[in-house]
């Protein structure tokens, strides 16, 4: 049993080591045929010798932490793979979906970190699966992999650090979902593994130079038009104030806000609350900074008087914006559709912190279209490593087909809507609110 802050380390095989003394430490990954085919990676003409000489696997984020820091400025990675939300979600809702932590550290032969996998492992039918932390909370998962180092992670290399990682940590197979292709321009070197498409894309778009440009690009005229007659609306009923939370009773605020519409929301829809679960909203409030730490999920708010209508909330990077959720008001105000004039300002502030990008994340919703033009297809890796992973595997990859062929069938998906609904109403709950987001 490994101690909470114990590292096990293991030096990583050279490419031309002894076949015999590599297949005793880190036996090659058999790929199960679910997936779905394997894409090349383009290879730089320096492309060549080991990516790594060393292995740590890390129990806990604690331990990982200064490689973590080190490697991020200047690596593939989202927002999403910053500790900052992922030890947060960690420590409060790891344990009770039965995750332990599984940071796993490749270092080059001066002992440097070149590349981090933000691991959790959790055990079903006595198989162990590793799996990127954050759950259902992230919208894209990366390896975190220094620049330099890119070129050097060919399928080859990839299959000998997760070969390395599954021989330390004892893992029978990888469920390695939600990955963008290449983030930023820079290629996710797990795209070389066999995969199949996730069964939602993600919805992303450039920032124009003002929002009134962002607008007339992405916007029709029609719909703009809308807005205007909305904002006049509010302007008629209260005092509108849209803002970005500054202070922690304004975070505060909104979280508790955003909690109570998003209940309503989900019971209205007959979905399962997510943010219900145990833990989670102490996942939140420790990542918008209600816990003595930095705030690493932005906060905005819609107020008419002293109402807040609707809330949205993400995280940023230098570049882009991620939008992690959203929730209006259930009342009457919902017809006049708060959550795009609050949508409006995020893109607006978003441009005056000189962001490029702007990002909605994962899953389809009518208003993602009016802000994101971009669809960024997604991929799932799931193989395993040994028998019994190999055919939990494949149940993994079967169900994830499934998921991806209902939503992609609109009669398929609005029967599952419609029992859901149904569903809702048998418990009591009323009609979901006209244009609810």
């Amino acid at each position: 049993m490994i101690g909470a802050r114990e590292a096990i380390r293991r030096p990583a095989c050279d490419k031309g080591a002894d076949v015999a003394a590599e297949s005793a430490t880190a036996p090659r990954l058999t790929i199960v045929p679910q997936a779905t085919g394997s894409r090349p990676l383009p290879q730089s003409p320096a492309s060549s010798g080991p990516a790594f000489s060393s292995v740590e696997v890390h129990r806990d984020a604690a331990g990982a932490l200064p490689a973590w820091s080190e490697l991020l400025r200047d690596a593939l990675a989202t927002p999403y793979q910053h500790p900052g939300l992922l030890r947060p979600w960690l420590d409060n809702v790891a344990a009770h979906e039965a995750v332990r932590p599984l940071i796993v550290v490749a270092k080059d032969e001066a002992g440097a970190p070149v590349a981090l996998l933000p691991f959790g492992v959790s055990r079903r039918w006595g198989v162990a699966v590793a799996r990127f932390l954050g759950g259902s909370h992230v919208n894209y998962n990366v390896p975190v992999i220094r620049r330099d180092r890119l070129a050097l992670f060919d399928l080859a290399e990839v299959d000998r650090l997760l070969a390395e990682t599954a021989a330390l940590a004892r893992i029978d197979l990888f469920a390695l979902q939600n990955q963008p292709e290449s983030w930023e321009g820079l290629p996710n070197p797990f795209m070389a593994l066999p995969s199949q498409p996730s069964p939602d894309p993600a919805f992303s778009g450039p920032l124009a130079a003002s929002l009134d440009e962002h607008l007339k690009l992405f916007v029709s005229a029609k719909s703009r038009s809308n807005q205007r007659r909305k904002m006049r609306r509010f302007e008629e009923r209260g005092r509108p104030h849209i803002f970005r939370a500054t202070s922690a009773e304004q975070r505060r605020k909104l979280l508790d806000v955003f909690l109570a519409q998003k209940a309503e929301q989900f019971a209205e829809r007959g979905i399962e609350n997510v943010f219900a679960h145990p833990g989670v909203p102490e996942f939140l409030a420790e990542a918008c900074g209600l816990a003595e730490k930095a705030p690493v999920i932005d906060l905005y708010g819609f107020d008419l008087d002293d109402e807040t209508i609707a809330v949205t909330g993400g995280v940023a990077d230098e570049q882009r914006y991620c939008g992690m959720f959203i929730s209006i008001t259930s009342g009457e105000h919902a017809k006049y559709s708060p959550g795009e004039m609050l949508m409006n300002f995020v893109v607006e502030d978003s441009i005056r912190r000189g962001l490029r990008i702007f990002d909605l994340g994962v899953g389809a919703a009518a208003y993602k279209k009016m802000y994101c033009p971009d669809l960024e297809p997604l991929f799932d890796s799931i193989f395993g490593v040994t028998l019994r992973g190999r055919a939990a595997a494949a149940a993994i990859a079967a169900k994830t087909t499934a998921k991806s062929r209902i939503k992609a069938n609109p009669t398929a998906y609005a029967l599952v809507e419609k029992i859901r609904a149904f569903r809702a109403r048998r418990r009591g709950h009323a009609e979901p609110a006209p244009e609810a987001e």
